[in-house]
């Protein structure tokens, strides 16, 4: 059932359409504005119902998980990247928090995050 909405009377004024609280410079950019984002998982990765390790070392814990426009890409505490096509952007949203922090460079959010 549609119900239209109750036109306004002459005494009454639509309210004003307003932006966002913040100024354009002060505000996040949305992910799809940005590089690449990334995350700590300092946990074992699980996919496909298996422990994800790293190829190269054998690490399974504290990766720098990132996503960017050409997918989800793993690095392990010793620095091994390598993409991992069975993560999307989909799964990066389901397990991230928000967008805290902004940096300019791959490297300046590597130290960041300790690596």
């Amino acid at each position: 059932m549609h119900v239209e909405p109750a036109p306004l009377s002459a005494g009454q004024a639509a309210a004003p359409v307003v932006d966002d609280f913040l100024p354009a410079d002060l505000r996040m950019p949305s992910r799809e504005e940005l590089a690449g984002i990334l995350m700590p998982h300092k946990a074992p990765l699980v996919i496909d119902d298996e422990v994800h390790a790293c190829a190269d070392c054998g690490a399974y814990r504290g990766w720098i998980v990132a996503s960017t426009r050409d997918g989800v890409w793993l690095r392990c505490p010793a620095g091994h990247e390598k993409p991992e096509p069975r993560l999307d952007a989909a799964w990066f949203n389901r397990v991230s928090g928000p967008i805290t922090e902004q940096h300019a460079s791959y490297e300046e959010c590597l130290r960041h995050l300790g690596h």
